[in-house]
C-alpha cells in the first residue's frame, strides 16, 4: 500500500472498499453485464495465424513476408479481442473538495471510479488510473486481475489534502493517453464545471471511446438565500438578491450547456451526477441507453 493510504484510518478505508464492491455486486444481473460488455467490449483484433489468400480475402490482411518466401499469396488471420480496457481519469484537485452535504465531490467521484474498477475486473477487463488536480498524482497501467482493480479502489478511496500544485485536465488527459496501447474506454469523471480543459478531448476520443462523468453539487447549480456567501472565483456575494441568485442559475445552467456541446462534438458520452447519490442508477441507465436498450436473456 503507497504512502497515501497510511493516512487513511485503515478501518474507514476497509468499509468504504466493501460498500464499492457491494455497489458492483448489484450489476450482477444478466442484463446489466450484457450492457456492460456491449459497451466495454474488447477493441480490436488479435492475430490469430497465417492462411492461403482465398478470394474475398481483405488485401490489406496479407503478408508480404510470407507471400514472397511460400511463393504464393498469405494473408494474416484475425480474431476479435474479447478482454477491453478502461482506463479511470479522476479529478482530485481543489474543486473537487467541496461538498453542501454528507460527501464531497471527490468522494463520490471516488466511489464511481471504485464501482467500474470492481465491475471492469468482475467483466475480466484491464482496468488503470489516472488521477490529476493533486500534488503528488497518480498513473497505473491498466492491468488484469482482482489485485491491480484493488489497488485502485484503495488509492481513488484515500483522502488526500488539496492543492493548487495539481495538473490541468488536458495534462490528464495526456498523461492517460500515453498509458494506453491498445484502444480503451476512457472515463473521465471530474466536475466539469465549464469547458476549460476539454480541448483535448477530441484527440483522445478519436482513438478511444470516452465517458465523462460529471459529479456536480447542489449549490453550484442554484445559491441558497443565505445572506453573505464566499464563492470561489467570484469572492463575497449577497445570496440574499434574488437577481443575484436567477442570473447565478442562469449562469450554471448555460455552463453546463457549454460542457455538453464540447463533449458531444468529439463523440463522448456524458453522465451527470449529484455528489452525495448513488452513482448506480445513473450508470446503470448510460449502460442501458449505450447498448441500444437490448435486453439480454
Amino acid at each position: 500500500m503507497s504512502s497515501r493510504s497510511l493516512a487513511v484510518k485503515t478501518s474507514d478505508l476497509l468499509a468504504r472498499v466493501r460498500r464499492a464492491v457491494a455497489l458492483a455486486s448489484r450489476m450482477s444481473s444478466a442484463e446489466v453485464a450484457g450492457a456492460y460488455r456491449s459497451t466495454f467490449k474488447g477493441q480490436g483484433l488479435d492475430f490469430a495465424e497465417l492462411g492461403e489468400y482465398n478470394p474475398g480475402d481483405d488485401v490489406r490482411h496479407i503478408d508480404w513476408n510470407a507471400t514472397a518466401r511460400l511463393g504464393k499469396p498469405f494473408v494474416r488471420r484475425y480474431h476479435e479481442e474479447r478482454e477491453g480496457t478502461v482506463m479511470l481519469v479522476v479529478d482530485r484537485g481543489p474543486g473537487m473538495h467541496f461538498g453542501s452535504g454528507d460527501l464531497r465531490k471527490v468522494d463520490s467521484a471516488a466511489e464511481a471510479a471504485a464501482l467500474l474498477a470492481v465491475l471492469a475486473v468482475r467483466n475480466r477487463d484491464r482496468v488503470g488510473l489516472v488521477t490529476y488536480g493533486e500534488a503528488q498524482p497518480l498513473g497505473l497501467a491498466p492491468a488484469k486481475g482482482m489485485d491491480p482493480a484493488l489497488r485502485i479502489v484503495r488509492e481513488v478511496l484515500v483522502q488526500t489534502p488539496p492543492s493548487a500544485l495539481g495538473e490541468s485536465l488536458q495534462a490528464g488527459l495526456e498523461r492517460s493517453a500515453r498509458l494506453l496501447r491498445r484502444k480503451a474506454m476512457v472515463v473521465v469523471i471530474g466536475d466539469f464545471l465549464s469547458c476549460e480543459g476539454l480541448d483535448a478531448l477530441p484527440l483522445l476520443a478519436a482513438r478511444h471511446e470516452v465517458l465523462c462523468l460529471a459529479v456536480r453539487d447542489p449549490l453550484e447549480r442554484a445559491l441558497p438565500n443565505a445572506g453573505m456567501l464566499r464563492i470561489s472565483g467570484v469572492g463575497l456575494v449577497d445570496s440574499s438578491d434574488a437577481g443575484l441568485r436567477r442570473r447565478y442559475a442562469e449562469h450554471r445552467l448555460n455552463a453546463e450547456a457549454d460542457v455538453r456541446r464540447a463533449v458531444s462534438r468529439c463523440g463522448a458520452g456524458l453522465i451527470e451526477l449529484v455528489a452525495g447519490e448513488d452513482p448506480l442508477p445513473a450508470v446503470m441507465a448510460w449502460l442501458r441507453r449505450r447498448s441500444g436498450g437490448r435486453r439480454v436473456a
